[in-house]
């Protein structure tokens, strides 16, 4: 792999993970709200009953509908493209996951 081929997913990676709820727009951030909530509320459940991972896994199951609406709509973006999200993707499910495990959601 060159080094212009590595850089751009890492460069997207960045974008994402720096332009968070807060700087998104709109739709964006009502979905990227929305995929977060569903997260933390199904994992607390799942948390109750069973082991951090456990429960981590089983939330991110329930609330698959929930990421696709949010990365549908990152895909919309003038900035990025649906290959930029799809190489984005299991960057943003890991920090979620970490930020559920370790807040316990």
């Amino acid at each position: 792999m060159s080094l212009p081929s590595l850089a751009s997913p890492l460069l997207l990676a960045a974008m994402l993970l720096a332009s968070g709820p807060v700087r998104a727009g709109g739709e964006t951030e009502i979905r990227h709200a929305g995929w977060r909530e569903c997260l933390s509320r199904n994992f607390q459940i799942q948390a109750a009953l069973t082991d951090p991972d456990l429960a981590a896994d089983s939330a991110f199951r329930a609330c698959r509908s929930a990421e696709d609406a949010y990365l549908a709509a990152l895909a919309r973006s003038p900035l990025l493209d649906g290959d930029d999200v799809a190489r984005a993707r299991p960057m943003l499910a890991g920090r979620f996951r970490a930020w559920l495990i370790s807040s316990r959601g």
